[in-house]
Order: structure tokens, then C-alpha cells, then sequence
């Protein structure tokens, strides 16, 4: 395991900590190419990198859940099948069965297991260090859905809402400015467009990654939009929801675009910037 292996493991406990179900992410220097869950461990890796197969290469997958033989047989077989070779994987724990069939079948691949972590923290502070001194904040865990305001004159449905809420959890540890397309039914990530000086160009990013899973399917913004242009680019590819934080001077004229295009919008009252 090396400084870069450890750096994107603990970027991926951020990512899969908050969820009680299976829960995956494969990250590449810090940043998530595909976050999923699943009803089993092996079904949210497979979505995970389904995600973005592209980008999963030389990244490393971080699990919520322990590693078990149908898990492991499951990341062994993404290098077979698409070319996807994975340098280390991280799950709560590993079955000595799945540990052996690694080592059989990827005896390169990194293993690292790291036990119980609480999804609430015991310590809220968050620090920062650089040269001379450092920074501390609160950790921005907590998500009051009961802030969100839906703003134009279609509603989301009741899946589409849960589908906004999903995404949300998501966004918050991806780098910012970050956008996300959230596939309409299933709960991984279809899209990522992450650390961008430019909204609109991690708009951009992530409806190109999407393509046309994008049609039908949830956007999220970390933050509000400044104009319109991503709302418009958003219809373009059939984007049927859009959560973002609100609070531009410009509002009306995305909360306009949203109406003409016929997408359900919702302001959450708060951002999810990610640093």
C-alpha cells in the first residue's frame, strides 16, 4: 500500500460510510469514478464500476461490507471481462475463503480491511493542516431534507424524490465543483464531473459520461447553478430531475429553463462543496 493507495481509501470511506445497505466506490486520485449500492456486496462493485469502466482502470474499490467469496469472484472477474484492473480493494472485512481466491487469481491486488466505522462521527471537528498552521470546521454530515423546496410546476415523482435524495448522499464527497447524473431507477451514479473550476464544464463531463443513461435520469449540483446554461444542457439530454442548492441571482432564469423543458427542480437550501 502506498501514500496515494491510503489517500483514496480514506477518499472512499467518506463516500460509502453514511449508507446501512452494500455500498461501493472506485476512486482514482481522491475522486470517485462510480459510487452504487446493492442488495449484496458483489452487486454494488459490479455497479460501481459499471459506472465508469473507463476510469476504474488502476483506481482501487472501497466496500462497505465484508469482502466475501461471491465479492471477490465478482472484482476478479472485472479484468477478464472489461479490461478493468484494480490495484487495491478496502472492505470492512474479507472472508478467508475470498482472501485466498484473490491471492490466487490477483496476487498484485492490495487487500485492506478496516473494521467498524461508526457512520455518525464521535468527533465533529474537522481539521486541515498546511504550512504554518491549519483550519477547523464541523463536519458536514448531517442532510435536513425537510429544507428542500420544490420550484417549478412539475413535482417529482415519489421515485424520482428518493432517487434526488440518493444523489445528494453522493455528492458530498465529490471533489468540487462537482455535478452528478444518478440513474433514474437503480442507485449508482451514471455520471461524474468532478473538481471543476467551471460548473458548466462538470455539467458537461457529466452528461457526456452518462450518455444515454442520462435520458429520464436525476442531476445534482453541489451548489447552485449561476445561470441557466446547465439547466439547458441538462434538457438536451433528457435529464428529468435536478436538485441543486439555489440561492443564484439568477434562479428565475434556471427555475425557467427547468419549466420549458418540463424538469422537476428542487433547491435544498445548503450546499455539498467538498474540499
Amino acid at each position: 500500500m502506498s501514500y496515494v493507495n491510503f489517500t483514496d481509501v480514506a477518499a472512499g470511506l467518506e463516500s460509502v460510510r453514511i449508507f446501512a445497505e452494500p455500498a461501493a466506490v472506485v476512486i482514482k486520485h481522491n475522486s470517485p469514478s462510480g459510487i452504487a449500492l446493492g442488495s449484496l456486496p458483489a452487486q454494488a462493485l459490479k455497479r460501481a464500476v459499471a459506472a465508469d469502466p473507463e476510469s476504474a482502470f488502476g483506481g482501487i474499490i472501497v466496500l462497505n461490507k465484508p469482502l466475501d467469496i461471491q465479492a471477490a469472484k465478482t472484482f476478479a472477474g472485472f479484468k477478464e471481462k472489461n479490461g478493468v484492473l484494480i490495484d487495491v480493494v478496502a472492505a470492512h472485512s474479507i472472508t478467508n475463503e475470498a482472501k485466498e481466491f484473490i491471492r490466487t487469481v490477483r496476487k498484485t491486488t492490495g487487500i485492506y480491511t478496516f473494521g467498524n466505522i461508526p457512520k455518525q462521527r464521535s468527533n465533529s471537528t474537522h481539521l486541515r493542516f498546511f504550512d504554518g498552521g491549519f483550519v477547523v470546521q464541523e463536519w458536514d454530515d448531517q442532510i435536513d431534507f425537510s429544507k428542500w423546496n420544490i420550484v417549478t410546476r412539475k413535482k417529482p415523482t415519489f421515485k424520482q424524490r428518493k432517487q434526488m435524495e440518493l444523489a445528494w448522499k453522493f455528492i458530498g464527497r465529490i471533489r468540487s465543483n462537482s455535478i452528478i447524473v444518478v440513474d433514474k431507477n437503480l442507485p449508482m451514479t451514471r455520471g461524474i464531473g468532478s473538481g471543476q473550476t467551471s460548473r458548466v464544464r462538470a455539467t458537461k463531463i457529466a452528461l457526456e459520461q452518462a450518455g444515454k443513461n442520462a435520458k429520464a435520469a436525476i442531476l445534482a449540483s453541489d451548489s447552485f447553478f449561476p445561470f441557466d446554461d446547465s439547466v439547458k444542457l441538462a434538457a438536451e439530454s433528457g435529464i428529468a430531475a435536478i436538485v441543486q442548492q439555489g440561492g443564484s441571482i439568477n434562479d428565475q432564469k434556471s427555475i425557467d429553463a427547468a419549466n420549458k423543458a418540463g424538469i422537476a427542480m428542487v433547491f435544498t437550501s445548503e450546499r455539498k462543496f467538498w474540499h
